[in-house]
């Protein structure tokens, strides 16, 4: 009985069930639910549009609609955040274009030509921004294409090809072409221009077989051939009209037309007809990235002392060189740059203008009186390093000369006593006047000086053993000046100063050679090749050979080393170059020194940090900028 009753009560769950399905069944036949109107709305689509979200709730319980509508909040508020932050992390100040910058540098324009420039300071400073060149040197020194897109060196190294680069043109808006580059090839090989280039390329044929292709072939190798193709192209469509012989007088010297980043605009002149600034504009179809800075102006003064006025007047934002002691006074708004320089300063003996100096002993008994490491710390602070020859530390080819750092006043005066220079002890009526040294600006004689008054003189032959040392009007160079006059006067010398003023230097002293003994300094370049500064064919201007040394071995050395360009035998050349042109004594080599740059601080950019020559600070002179803009970088 009690088993019937279970599975009766089975049967009966069952059916109920059944009953259930049924009634369901009917229902569904005759009713839709909502939920059935969503998905028919729906359809086969796989995400509803706006219009049906609404039925949603149709589907969620109310709990589950606030878990839903929080969850959507923190979606929001998350994407909110995220993109916000992305948006402070990938916002950039980047470069834009606009903004003035005026820099004041020492000296005055002659030539804005790259066929003259290469013996002014300043005139090559405005060809490095006006004109391209086929290859030029970045911040770091190195040699890279320019004009030339790319080039090519046959096996013999005798052949270089340049390949020029299609969108270069001329600020007047024509075409540059590789006639172009022959051009201005051949009219440094005319002796007419009298360019200083000459000697360079005077047995190098150059071809253009095409409008973007130029090569050059050399009699025999020259290893730093590629280095010295940074001079600048000509337009010639310009200057093929331009007699070579009057080339110097015409007026695209002082208005030239370049392809590089910045063009002509203008030049200021006072009353008296001097060049006082120079405007340059940006050029806005250079081939080049950049620049940015739209406006340019180089301003000329006499001295730094002028200069440095016009910096803290707020007259100019920047200054071209900065002396070493100098340090502005106002680093808040100003930023010094300092760039390896391959430059040396040193004392030139010009022997056809004192006949004393045509004495080996009495040159070599100057360089043993000679304390380099004093000079340093009276001028430099103890900044700067000592140097014996004309090859630097680090450059191919340099050799350490000991003998020519010894200081030894003690053995200076034996030199000059064992050559007959008797000392004679001055009167005591005259000893004032023979410790008294000459003190003269250019011609002008400004009075007498003599901090250190001689101990004795020298004579021989009824001649007094005096000479002349002529120095540029800076601090630093005048104290070096008056070192070593105190120095050489000590072993009976008497020494007179000449100080020139910057601007004139070049024109009235190292043109005409008019020197006795010359404190200058000499910029080498990247590749030590000496011959433009020691080769006898380079004693007279527009030749670099300072001391006007002549010396048959030497210049076969130095023809020998240009011609193979296996390191080793360069090494070997220039080794015996060093060696006797110390025994020699043709010059005394003092220091080198950095090359420090005054730049107003909101001038960005500036990535230089090795130049070869004053003009290339501004070696990345695209890049620099004053304006920004945000951007987003990702």
């Amino acid at each position: 009985m009690i088993r019937f009753s279970f599975w009766n009560s089975i049967a009966g769950y069952f059916q109920s069930i059944a009953k259930k399905l049924s009634r369901r069944a009917e229902h569904s036949l005759t009713e839709k639910t909502d939920q059935d109107f969503v998905f028919e709305v729906i359809g086969e689509k796989r995400f509803p549009n706006a219009t049906q979200l609404k039925y949603l709730t149709k589907f969620y319980s109310p709990t589950e609609l606030l878990i839903s509508k929080i969850a959507l909040f923190l979606a929001l508020a998350s994407s909110l955040a995220l993109g916000i932050l992305l948006y402070q992390n990938n916002l950039v100040r980047k470069p834009a274009e606009g903004g003035e910058y005026a820099e004041a540098v020492i000296g005055a324009p002659t030539y804005i030509n790259p066929l003259f420039a290469q013996t002014n300071d300043v005139d090559q400073d405005i060809a490095r921004l006006v004109f391209g060149s086929l290859m030029k040197l970045d911040e770091n020194g190195n040699l890279v294409a320019d004009l030339a897109e790319r080039y090519d060196i046959d096996p013999l190294a005798t052949t270089y090809t340049f390949t020029l680069h299609p969108g270069a043109r001329w600020h007047d808006g024509e075409p540059l072409s590789a006639q172009d580059v022959l051009f201005t090839v051949q009219s440094i090989q005319d002796q007419s221009f009298k360019s200083p280039l000459y000697v360079t390329f005077r047995n190098v044929r150059v071809q253009a077989p095409d409008e973007r292709t130029v090569s050059f072939t050399l009699a025999e190798p020259f290893a730093p051939f590629l280095s010295v193709m940074t001079f600048g192209i000509l337009p010639e469509h310009l200057w093929q009209d331009v007699d070579p012989a009057h080339a110097i007088l015409a007026e695209l010297n002082l208005k030239p037309v370049g392809s590089g980043p910045y063009r002509f605009g203008q030049f200021v002149k006072d009353k008296n007809g001097n060049i006082k600034e120079y405007r340059l504009e940006r050029f806005d179809e250079y081939y080049g990235p950049g620049p940015f800075i739209k406006d340019l102006t180089l301003k000329f003064f006499g001295s730094f002392e002028e200069a440095y006025a016009a910096f803290e007047s707020g007259n100019v934002d920047g200054i071209g060189f900065l002396p070493q002691h100098q340090t502005p006074a106002n680093t808040d708004q100003a930023a010094v740059h300092k760039f390896s320089l391959p430059q040396y300063t040193a004392l030139f003996f010009n022997q056809a203008a004192n006949p004393a100096l045509k004495e080996k002993e009495v040159r070599l008994a100057l360089s043993l009186a000679t304390d380099k490491r004093g000079i340093i710390d009276s001028a430099f602070g103890g900044d700067a390093l000592p140097v014996a020859g004309p090859i630097l530390p680090g450059m191919l080819g340099y050799a350490q000369t000991k003998s020519a750092t010894l200081f030894d006043p003690a053995q200076a005066e034996k030199l000059l006593d064992d050559a007959g220079w008797k000392r004679e002890r001055p009167e005591s009526e005259d000893a004032e006047a023979a410790g008294a040294a000459i003190v003269t600006r250019g011609s002008t004689t400004l009075g007498t000086q003599g901090e250190e008054q001689l101990p004795y003189t020298r004579t021989k032959n009824n001649a007094e053993l005096a000479l002349t040392l002529t120095a540029i009007q800076r601090d630093d160079s005048i104290i070096v000046a008056e070192t070593l006059r105190d120095l050489w006067q000590g072993i009976g010398v008497k020494v007179n100063l000449n100080i020139v003023e910057i601007a004139s230097i070049q024109k009235d002293i190292i043109k005409p050679r008019a020197y006795e003994v010359l404190l200058f300094g000499q910029i080498i370049g990247k590749d030590p090749d000496p011959y433009p500064f020691w080769h006898s064919s380079q004693a007279n201007d527009p030749g670099l050979n300072l001391a006007l040394y002549q010396n048959k071995a030497v210049d076969a050395l130095l023809e020998d080393a240009r011609k193979t360009s296996d390191a080793a035998t360069r090494e070997q050349k220039y080794a015996a170059f060093q060696t006797q042109l110390s025994q020699d004594v043709p010059a005394i080599f003092l220091y080198s020194l950095q090359y420090a740059y005054l730049t107003p601080e909101n001038l960005k950019g500036i990535a230089t940090e090795r130049i070869n020559h004053p003009s290339d600070r501004f070696a990345n002179i695209a890049s620099w900028y004053i304006k920004t803009k945000k951007r987003l970088q990702f």
